[in-house]
């Protein structure tokens, strides 16, 4: 086989990049719904051919300046050309195994220089070039092999026979005239090659679909002889002494095909699952009373000792109307207005909010402790808070004392802190701390918002067979709309409907399906029929929000009084309640998810326990997110985002 080294190598790392592609691609499909398989498909391939030429010793023209034939050297690559390449294929994929037939039109054109064979008087070899018009009509049963189940990353392989449609080549000899069209012998018409490459079916409908649509991107090598006939039988042979073509090849494929009946589906006696629709309907909006909490701290960038600039500064002139502009608070300051807001703008506005207050109480007085554990300067960092508190806020210097240490009164990060997150750990340690003589200072901020609905639109839906569950989906039809949600592995879930019910539409018949498999293999299937409806007002809820500490031990047992004197008593009687635990993203993620979700529950059962002590009734759902900010107001790429993100949120819509 005559072909370029540097070709082959470049064909090499192109199927190496193209196997890393899809296996990652794949891995990041691993959490979606398994689809429904598909054993049939059919579609069209669309590519481009890089052809490489083994050209072989022979008498490919009549020239009395060329007596002994052409190619005479043998030349590891002789030209190289592109083609293209499209057809029509049919695919039997039963399950890690499958074979693949294509009938293609395949162009194997190229253009080739015999530079070696022939030497002008002054010793320099004449550069012939030889155009070679050659194209099939290919046809190639190709076995398919899936080494990852669902990836749709599978390796072909297998021959393929060509059928001539246009064999002819131009000559021109150097310094001479263009010979055109120049028949190629063949010896029997038919070519013979092999083929072998990578795809990967990506999957472009609805996993859940009857009918599904793939986008295979593919990477194939193919070597292609007995494209001419020897001019010495004896002495030759066609598989590399002729003309030989080495083809990299590169395209997409569009397949269809239907899904396969699911096999050993079993019609589950009685109901399967039961839902529940939002109760009182889809709401647009919700208007939220947040009774916000404020950690007294101000945190300090690495090597600077200003006062970051997230953190909102006003000038000594700003402070007589500050109360009465700002809108942040309901209970410190006046003509607060509904109007959406970010939590954020709260708590970057606490030496504000906390030199208002101590400017309208008079005999409070406070304590910053500063702390740094690294550069070790926390009395530094104070003073510049206390700076700006006499400053801008006109508050006594008396009534302000300054300490620094080390490490804040309780310090982020312990022994058992990964190394690789101790640097943030000890940046959230570089803050100075409000200590006030009078804790109410420190209360909470009562703020009232705008928010797109969400919690109280959830669809909920809770599995009632007697069967042991492994893993299960919901599919929700209706409306022009589909929408599949899961795998679950737990017994209920909770689904967004958002974009089921059109623009203006007040109501909606819908379907859902569940497909569940049981833990002994088999898969059981159900639907029924429920109805959505758009809810006339907007929503109307109580926020609260728990803070901890990291690493704390035991956070919601020092917020369980809180929880049974100040949120239990404002649930009313058939209320809902939401409880959301959230995390940082300090430690491991699963970690993170299993104590978000512990720490959601063990609040959901105080409330539980205490509202059944008051003869109250409430629908109470807990959920852990984790590490994820989907439904927090910080990112966790500050300090005081991280601080903020150890929480969980109740919220409470009245009935």
């Amino acid at each position: 086989m005559k072909t370029s080294p540097t070709m082959l190598i470049r064909g090499c790392a192109a199927l190496l990049a193209f196997c890393t592609i899809t296996s990652f691609a794949s891995a990041q499909a691993a959490d979606q719904p398994e689809p429904r398989h598909v054993t049939w498909r059919y579609g069209v391939n669309l590519g481009l051919n890089y052809n490489l030429s083994g050209v072989g010793y022979a008498d490919w023209v009549t020239d009395p300046a060329r007596p002994y034939g052409q190619f005479i050297e043998k030349v590891l690559n002789d030209g190289s050309g592109l083609g293209a390449y499209l057809g029509v294929m049919a695919e039997y994929n039963p399950s890690w195994w499958g074979l693949q037939l294509r009938v293609s039109y395949d162009n194997r054109g190229l253009t080739a220089k015999d530079n070696q064979s022939y030497k002008d008087a002054q010793g320099a070899y004449y550069s012939d070039e030889y155009v070679f018009h050659n194209a099939y009509i290919s046809i190639e049963p190709l076995f398919r092999l899936n080494p990852f189940k669902n990836s749709g990353f599978h390796i072909k392989v297998g021959p393929g026979f060509g059928i001539k449609t246009a064999t002819t080549f131009d000559y021109t000899p150097q310094g001479g005239t263009q010979q055109k069209d120049i028949p190629l012998a063949m010896p029997t018409g038919f070519t013979f090659s092999m083929v072998g490459g990578f795809g990967w079916d990506i999957l472009l409908s609805d996993g859940q679909a009857d009918r599904q649509w793939f986008l295979t991107p593919f990477l194939e090598t193919s070597f292609m002889t007995g494209q001419r006939d020897v001019s010495f039988p004896s002495l030759q042979g066609a598989f590399d002494d002729a003309l030989s073509t080495v083809t990299i090849r590169a395209g997409i494929g569009i397949k269809m095909g239907d899904a396969d009946p699911a096999e050993g589906v079993v019609a589950p006696v009685g109901k399967m699952f039961r839902i529940t629709p939002p109760e009182d309907g889809i709401y647009s909006k919700r208007v939220v009373d947040d009774f916000y909490p404020i950690r007294p701290f101000v945190f300090f960038d690495r090597n600077d000792t200003k006062i970051p600039s997230r953190y909102v500064t006003i000038s000594a002139g700003d402070t007589p109307t500050w109360g009465n502009t700002s809108g942040l608070t309901a209970d410190d300051l006046t003509n607060v207005q509904a109007r959406p807001y970010r939590q954020g703008e709260v708590y970057y506005n606490i030496m504000n909010i906390f030199g208002y207050r101590l400017k309208t109480t008079p005999s409070a007085t406070v304590e910053l402790i500063g702390s740094d554990p690294v550069e070790k300067n926390g009395e530094v960092l104070a003073n510049v808070v206390k700076d700006y508190l006499v400053n801008t806020w006109g508050i006594d210097a008396n009534r302000i004392s300054v300490k620094g240490q080390l490490n804040p009164r309780i310090p982020s990060g312990t022994a058992r802190t990964p190394a690789e997150d101790k640097p943030l750990a000890e940046i959230e340690n570089r803050r100075v701390e409000f200590v006030f003589s009078d804790p109410n200072l420190g209360r909470r901020v009562q703020l009232r918002a705008e928010r797109e609905a969400n919690e109280e639109n959830l669809v909920t839906t809770e599995l009632t067979t007697n069967e042991s569950i492994d893993t299960w989906t919901a599919t929700i039809t209706g409306g022009g709309q589909r929408k599949t949600y899961g795998p679950f592995s737990e017994m209920t879930a909770y689904m967004d409907p958002t974009g089921l019910l059109a623009t203006g539409q007040q109501s909606g018949l819908f379907t859902m399906e569940v497909v569940a498999k049981t833990t002994d293999g088999r898969t059981l299937t159900e639907s029924e029929q429920f109805t959505l409806v758009r809810a006339a007002n907007d929503s109307k809820m109580e926020r609260y929000s728990l803070i901890f500490d990291y690493a704390e031990e035991d956070p919601v047992k020092r917020s369980e009084q809180f929880l049974r004197q100040d949120v239990a008593p404002r649930v009313t009687n058939n209320a809902s309640v939401f409880v959301q635990g959230h995390t940082d993203n300090l430690g491991k993620e699963d970690v993170n998810q299993k104590l978000s979700a512990q720490r959601a529950t063990q609040v959901r059962d105080v409330l539980s326990n205490e509202l059944s002590s008051k003869g109250k009734k409430a629908k109470i759902t807990a959920r852990g997110f984790g590490e994820s900010t989907d439904s927090t107001m910080f990112p966790n790429d500050l300090p005081e985002g991280r601080m903020y993100n150890r929480t969980v949120i109740i919220d409470v819509k009245p009935k």
